[in-house]
């Protein structure tokens, strides 16, 4: 009697959806040039220096701003090819947005309205693609997906709630909040990579 093995396997269960690392098939030097830029970019965010690069090398401020995260979403996307929810449209999307974004802070005198167009859809992609990584996996994937959805409530709603209640924008406290975000996200991608 001739038994068959069940080929689809069930993802139901918690050790087919526990991912503690992704191999993206990049260079681990990549991997961790591109943790560095994301780290150099949190400390950018301070008001202050964000102001002074936009103002006095705004190409610095655009490949700080872009390159370290388009390279571990990259990455992140390349390493979940294999998964069984591999949200590639979602990644595409992100990293659309950000190639856009990167040109919005380039030329941001002249496109005004391009910049704050991709910073309101910037949530549109995030919130979902990290909705959805936190539902369907767990592990380091499953903190990605929630720091994804912390990064952009602390980095895009936090600011208008802090304006609105008359804080105003300049605020050290604000500023430290982001930063840490920021910092912690670069991490969660840096340890799901390595």
């Amino acid at each position: 009697m001739q038994t068959t093995t069940n080929v689809n396997l069930d993802y139901t269960q918690d050790d087919n959806r526990n991912i503690n690392r992704l191999t993206s098939g990049l260079p681990q030097w990549v991997i961790t040039v591109a943790f560095i830029i994301m780290v150099a970019a949190a400390i950018c965010t301070i008001t202050q220096i964000d102001l002074w690069l936009k103002e006095h090398a705004s190409a610095v401020i655009a490949l700080i701003n872009t390159v370290g995260m388009v390279t571990m979403y990259y990455a992140t996307m390349r390493g979940m090819k294999r998964l069984y929810h591999p949200l590639k449209a979602l990644w595409i999307i992100v990293l659309v947005l950000n190639i856009i974004s990167f040109i919005s802070i380039l030329f941001e005198p002249a496109l005004p309205e391009v910049s704050f167009i991709t910073a309101c859809a910037l949530p549109l992609a995030y919130l979902p693609l990290g909705t959805l990584i936190t539902i369907w996996y767990r592990g380091r994937m499953q903190q990605v997906g929630i720091w994804m959805i912390v990064r952009i409530l602390v980095d895009f709603f936090l600011p208008i709630a802090w304006y609105m209640l008359g804080i105003g924008l300049n605020d050290i406290f604000l500023d430290s909040i982001i930063v840490v975000t920021e910092l912690i996200y670069a991490w969660q991608f840096y340890r799901l990579l390595r």
